[in-house]
């Protein structure tokens, strides 16, 4: 049963992040701070997390379908490593997260208003898929990390 949330509550993402080929980086830097969820450092422009939606300061809360939460540093990596290819993270703003506190309600995969993110290798961006209503970054004010409008211009790769 989906958990029940206030409306106006700011979407988690999840990013599926696709690399072309096992040698290629994710292109994001992992940080962790004690009694903080795990969370993106820098996002490189262009990489495939960058295409995945990621964004700097984004709090990660799952890990390829596996909540992360009491994890350390290690076990996410391991998580991470367990497909060469990509990486599935639920992450949320840290005002976002900030939201949840507030509410006393938790970040998981159950919540109605994730928003599912992807951007295949070959430049095309997959349609985001919400399980909820979809909102802009600008409707959400709570959501400073907006997901890839879905009106991308890709351009064509001869």
């Amino acid at each position: 049963m989906a958990t029940s949330i206030p409306e106006g509550a700011p979407s988690p993402r999840l990013c599926l992040v696709i690399k072309s080929n096992p040698s290629q980086e994710y292109g994001y830097n992992l940080h962790a701070e004690r009694g903080k969820p795990q969370f993106i450092g820098t996002v490189d422009a262009g990489s495939p997390a960058d295409h995945a939606g990621l964004k700097p300061g984004d709090r990660i809360f799952a890990v390829n379908g596996h909540s992360i939460i009491g994890e350390n540093h290690k076990q996410v990596v391991r998580r991470i490593r367990e497909n060469p290819l990509q990486c599935e993270l639920l992450v949320i703003s840290e005002d976002g997260e900030e939201w949840y506190k507030e509410h006393n309600i938790p970040i998981t995969l159950s919540l109605p208003n994730v928003v599912r993110v992807s951007f295949h290798h070959s430049h095309k961006k997959s349609d985001s898929i919400s399980q909820g209503s979809q909102k802009s970054s600008e409707e959400d004010p709570h959501n400073a990390s907006p997901t890839p409008d879905a009106h991308w211009y890709a351009p064509k790769v001869s």
